[in-house]
């Protein structure tokens, strides 16, 4: 489980992150990007060093809830990992979005191809 701080829970963020980010594509999942501004949402409490991470796998990808939840667990598993060791820049919000290629890959595949996206996004140190 990722830690509380490090959740992008709120539907209202995730209305920002998807008007004001970017997409960068990987083999088996897309990134939705928002570097930080609290300039802009003043109202808000963002901080310069926020790192809010959400994970969505739609219905397109499985109709099975069970294989949809055991996605998101091991691209949940994947990113805390990663936020353990410190290797994540701060200042970001991500949505991390699975695509039906996803299916059916073990949990290697599914850490590589986020390691790879996230670095192509240059989120990764």
């Amino acid at each position: 489980m990722l830690p509380k701080i490090n959740r992008l829970r709120k539907m209202k963020e995730w209305e920002i992150l998807f008007k004001e980010g970017h997409f960068v594509a990987g083999q088996l999942v897309n990134l939705k990007i928002w570097r930080v501004n609290p300039a802009k949402y003043s109202n808000r409490e963002f901080f310069i060093d926020d790192l809010k991470i959400g994970f969505a796998v739609g219905l397109k990808i499985s109709k099975s809830a069970v294989k949809r939840n055991k996605l998101k667990r091991q691209m949940r598993e994947v990113v805390r990992l990663l936020l353990k060791d410190n290797v994540l820049v701060k200042g970001f919000f991500v949505g991390m979005l699975a695509k039906p290629e996803i299916v059916g890959k073990t949990y290697d595949e599914i850490e590589r191809d986020i390691v790879d996206v996230l670095k192509k996004a240059q989120i990764l140190k």
